[in-house]
Parts: C-alpha cells; structure tokens; sequence
C-alpha cells in the first residue's frame, strides 16, 4: 500500500471514530497546540501527532471537494442523459413521422405512342399515394394549353384573378310574372351530369338579370337541357350594353355547351330563352371572372 493510500485509510479510518477524536478535528485548537491522537486501526495503535492531524485535515478538506466536484459532474451528466432522453424520444417521434417514398422510372403511351418524356423518377410513390412528374402532366394536356403554377394553385388554360358565380349574385329581375323561369339547385342534366345550381327556362321568350356591378371581364356558362325533357331552345346572354351571345338550338340530344365571352365590365347580365320551344333549358356553371 503506497504512503498515499495509507494516509487515505487513516484519513477514512480516523472519520470513522469521531467519538474518540470528534473534539480534536472540530475544535479551534488543531494547529495551535501539540496535540498527539492515538487510534486503533485494524488492531494496531497508530499515533496522530499535530502535523499528521494538519496534513489529514488538508487532505480531508481536499478530499471532500474533489467529492463534491464529483457530484456536481454526476448531477449534470444525469441532467444531460434527461435532456438526451427527450431528444431522443423526439426524434423517434419525427422518425415515425418520415413518409415512405419510393421512386418509379415510368413512361408515358397516349393511344399507343410512346411520349418523348424524363423517365427517372418519373413517378413517385408517397405513403402508397402515387404522384407523376410534370412532363406526364404537359403531355396529357391539349396542344392549345398549358399548366401553370400560381399561389399554390395549378392552373390549366386562363390563370383566373377572381371569380364569382353568376347565380349568387343580386338578383335584379325576370322577364314577365317570373314563374316561368327558376333557379334550382342539385339538377341532373340530359348526360347525366349534376349541377349545383342552374336557371331553368320553363318557357321560351322569358329571363332573368343579376348584378355584375361592372367588376368583370369575361364570362362563361355551360348551355344544356334539364334530365327528362326532350326538345330544346335557343340561349342569349346580354348586358345593358346590347346582345353578347346567341347559341344555336340548345336540344336534349345536344352535348353540354360551353359559353366563354367577354362582357366588358358590363354593370348586368341577362339570360334569356327565345323560340318557340317548352323544352326546359338550363344554364348551369355560371362564372364571372377576370384573367391576368
């Protein structure tokens, strides 16, 4: 045992029998007098003269910090293994959160011609939802359009400003008692397609005028004939500036017409049916807009 491990045995041993030295460690008198302790350690007396006793006193002090040190180092290693522990736990949780994606390198065969597009990574599977690259979009589009991103919205065609449906604007009249034309709602035309609103032509030579408060520049329909009825009608729109469209003979067998006219910013809109026909003809899908 070396002299150093000695002096810490005797240390430890000496703080052990604090009833037989207790007043010469604590008391004021260590230093100042010659004082001489005589323990037992492992059945051997061992004799404590002042300067063993001031030497013990220092390496015990010494002692007690380096323990304290090391008690502060394990206090905060504990609170760093907390704080790794949460990090960790968070992590998980991101972890968990991560999508799975997987890539694909498709092609694209529009009616048996093979498309000239980028086939790595062409598709891409994301939390089993499949998603395709622009240039499967551009190629599906007709040559007369294109798809063009704008404040998180795609836009095929026209980029619209603004919009606003015709039929939930004011209304500011019909044509004679009114009750030969109507706005319905939920209404299946001759093609089976559903619309959430429409004005229905109960009768010819009547129509109906909402308020464009002159804030639009264009705008479209679509022209059909309501489930059931056969036959048909002819559909002009006009605005107090005078006559802005006249479509042919709109019949049940007729596919769905699209209207798309400039209106000039006009201040109404009406909508009328003329001819002879009974046949219920509706306007449906009615949008004022402008386009950048």
């Amino acid at each position: 045992m070396s002299r150093r491990e000695g002096k810490i045995s005797i240390i430890v041993a000496v703080i052990g029998l604090i009833g037989v030295i207790g007043a010469a460690i604590i008391g004021a008198k260590w230093g100042k007098e010659n004082v001489t302790v005589i323990v037992q350690l492992d059945g051997k007396n061992v004799v404590l003269n002042n300067e063993d006793v001031k030497k013990m006193a220092k390496e015990n002090e010494q002692l007690n910090n380096e323990i304290s040190e090391y008690k502060e180092e394990i206090e905060k290693l504990q609170g760093q293994g907390k704080e790794l522990a949460t990090k960790l736990g968070a992590a998980n949780g991101e972890l968990n959160d991560v999508p799975s994606i997987e890539y694909r390198n498709f092609g694209l065969s529009i009616d048996g011609k093979e498309m000239a597009v980028n086939k790595d990574k062409s598709a891409v599977l994301i939390n089993g939802r499949k998603y395709y690259s622009k240039d499967f979009v551009d190629n599906l589009l007709p040559s007369d359009k294109a798809a063009v991103e704008k404040d998180d919205m795609l836009y095929v065609g026209k980029v619209v400003k603004e919009k606003s449906n015709l039929f939930d604007r004011q209304l500011i009249g019909k044509s004679n008692d009114g009750s030969q034309v109507s706005i319905e709602t939920n209404v299946k035309d001759t093609y089976g397609n559903m619309h959430d609103k429409a004005v229905v032509f109960s009768l010819y030579n009547n129509s109906i005028t909402f308020n464009a408060n002159k804030e639009y520049s264009k705008f479209k329909c679509i022209l059909n004939v309501l489930d059931g009825n056969p036959g048909g009608g002819i559909i002009q729109i006009e605005s107090e500036q005078g006559i802005l469209y006249t479509s042919e003979e709109v019949l049940s067998t007729t596919e769905p017409v699209l209207v798309d006219i400039p209106i000039n910013y006009a201040s109404s809109i009406t909508i009328m049916k003329i001819g002879n026909e009974n046949t219920k003809n509706m306007v449906t899908d009615a949008v004022l807009y402008n386009e950048e």
